[in-house]
């Protein structure tokens, strides 16, 4: 890299912008992006010899240390610039190979914070690595422009290697929900290629973005090619639907996202077939549940035994509260009118939450409220006391 520079510098009459970025990258030597905006200026100003020596260099030294989805980026640029130059990807994917992609150290020893790794590609051998380059698309997105929008088709998978992102979600009664910060190395728009359905969140780049796109077509051969891609995906995207149901609830919006995270840990998944009782009218409660998937019916029974419905709740909806703030035994019985997925938080945890968010009190006993009522109308106690109806 000195070598290359001081060429630059030796001529006489080197634009005053070149000259000025040459010299904040021999004060700053590990921050590479700088090289490749050295390659963008030089190719602006007609130098494609020299844009090409520092893209190289920019993509040997992401590679050299363990930062495979910035060199990926920078290697797609040199295919644009150099086609002909096929040696390029083979010179990466040995590079990588020698590497690994989970190296986080400087070749000199010591930690580099400014480029995270991703996990996505861990499990590709050299061959693999070279057979997937061609299906990546190099994207650039300015502050404030959006990178996939809510509802939209889900058709491909994005991957930042340089900037931030912003995801958000737009929901009816509380307006823009956010989500989550994510920043390089960082992969998201894993929800639509396993739920099939459009986008569920808007991601919005928050700053100068560069983004890896692969389309859900090539993504599928990929995944059929590379078992250990699936798992990683499979991995984040039952992590996101868990943190993006907790964001969205009534009772976890005033949590921030490092909050929500250590809240996740506290939540025990618990499935149930359709058909199955989950919670029975009676019982000790020591538990609250929210929906991850699927509908629950929530119901009680007449002095005659039968069943008399009073809700059905979906995706984001909880139950079990009302035991939980009263101590008594379950007001009601809960069946899955469905297979569901279920969130399981224990009175221990639940209580610990309480001592830095009391606010969420206030939340469940609004809900006590409504759905003791509920059932109190269910009944027909208060058929003829309108009053008593409005209390409730």
């Amino acid at each position: 890299m000195p070598g290359f520079l001081e060429s630059l510098l030796s001529g006489s009459k080197q634009e005053k912008e070149i000259r000025e970025l040459q010299e904040k990258i021999l004060q700053n030597r590990k921050n590479y992006h700088l090289l490749v905006k050295l390659g963008d200026l030089l190719e602006k100003k007609g130098r494609r010899e020299d844009a090409l020596e520092a893209y190289r260099e920019a993509s040997e030294r992401f590679s050299q240390s363990g930062f495979l989805i910035q060199a990926i980026a920078v290697t797609k640029i040199l295919l644009r610039l150099a086609p002909e130059q096929s040696q390029i990807q083979e010179r990466l994917a040995a590079l990588y190979a020698e590497r690994g992609i989970s190296a986080r150290e400087e070749p000199g020893g010591g930690e580099n914070p400014i480029f995270p790794v991703t996990p996505l590609f861990s499990d590709l051998k050299k061959e693999e690595f070279v057979r997937l380059l061609p299906k990546i698309r190099v994207r650039h997105f300015s502050a404030g422009s959006f990178v996939c929008r809510q509802g939209e088709p889900g058709d491909s998978l994005f991957i930042i290697s340089r900037g931030k992102v912003g995801v958000f979600r737009e929901d009816a009664p509380k307006g823009k929900v956010f989500l989550n910060t994510l920043r390089e190395g960082d992969f998201f728009g894993e929800f639509a290629f396993f739920s099939q359905s459009p986008r569920s969140a808007t991601a919005e780049a928050l700053e100068e973005t560069e983004i890896l796109e692969i389309s859900k077509v090539d993504l599928e051969e990929i995944v059929r090619e590379f078992p250990g891609v699936s798992r990683v995906l499979g991995s984040f995207y039952k992590d996101r639907v868990a943190d993006t149901l907790v964001a969205t609830s009534a009772l976890f919006t005033s949590f921030s996202a490092a909050e929500r995270k250590r809240l996740l840990q506290m939540f025990l998944p618990q499935d149930f077939p359709a058909g199955a009782l989950i919670l029975e009218e009676g019982r000790p409660g020591d538990s609250l549940y929210l929906i991850k998937k699927g509908e629950v019916e929530v119901f009680t029974r007449d002095v005659l035994g039968n069943p008399l419905p009073l809700a059905r709740l979906r995706e984001g909806d909880f139950f079990g509260e009302i035991a939980l703030v009263t101590g008594r035994p379950r007001t009601a019985s809960v069946k899955a009118r469905q297979a569901v997925e279920l969130l399981r938080l224990q009175r221990e945890d639940f209580n610990r939450i309480l001592n830095t968010h009391p606010e969420i009190l206030g939340i469940l006993e609004e809900s006590l409220r409504y759905r003791l009522g509920k059932k109190l109308m269910a009944l027909g106690v208060f058929r003829d006391s309108p009053g008593k109806e409005r209390f409730f």
